[in-house]
């Protein structure tokens, strides 16, 4: 059995958990190891959450989105008013959160981690991205991977530990403020870019 290294760099690792709390990541899935295909994603990924799923091309982009909702292989648009794809730009996380959250996951069984059908990793069984944005997340295709869409990698990471991201988003629904009941920063106002 291959040993599984990530590929996400550690910076970029503290840069993708710094949005989302105390948490740390997983690694469940690598694509170069075990297979560039909807079938291998799933048996690894399926009814694992959340996860932030990356991928890389040959120009050097890295790319990809979170979900805190599992993957399945239902057909079926999933609701994840917490979900978010993202691109390391310039040194800089660009996070482009989803517009229509009952669109926001895509659970398909021939494609990998797949979000709103806006930015699919591994798609149709082959080491490629589909992306067409503008429907449920808005994001620039050029900033977003450079218009490269063959993929070199992808990676699933499971995300383990107390989310901050979901604490808020939990106490916000019930109308409560998040400083009475946890000492995290209130992390609402999340920021959009951080330098690493």
């Amino acid at each position: 059995m291959a040993t599984l290294n990530p590929l996400l760099s550690r910076n970029h690792q503290r840069t993708i958990c710094s949005q989302l709390g105390n948490v740390k990541l997983k690694l469940l899935y690598k694509a170069s190891i075990h297979g560039f295909t909807g079938a291998a994603f799933h048996q690894r990924c399926d009814n694992q959450a959340p996860t932030v799923s990356v991928g890389y091309n040959a120009s050097g982009y890295v790319f990809g989105g979170y979900a805190s909702q599992p993957f399945s292989q239902t057909g079926q648009y999933v609701n994840d008013n917490q979900a978010f794809v993202f691109s390391f730009t310039g040194g800089k996380l660009q996070k482009y959160p989803c517009t229509n959250a009952p669109n926001a996951l895509l659970m398909e069984g021939n494609s990998g981690p797949n979000f709103g059908n806006v930015i699919i990793l591994i798609h149709g069984n082959q080491p490629v991205t589909y992306s067409t944005p503008g429907n449920y997340y808005n994001f620039n295709a050029a900033e977003m991977h450079g218009n490269d869409l063959k993929l070199t990698e992808c990676e699933v990471y499971q995300v383990e530990g107390e989310s901050s991201l979901m604490l808020c988003i939990q106490l916000w629904e019930k109308n409560e403020e998040p400083s009475a009941l946890s000492p995290i920063e209130n992390l609402l106002d999340i920021p959009q870019n951080i330098d690493f």
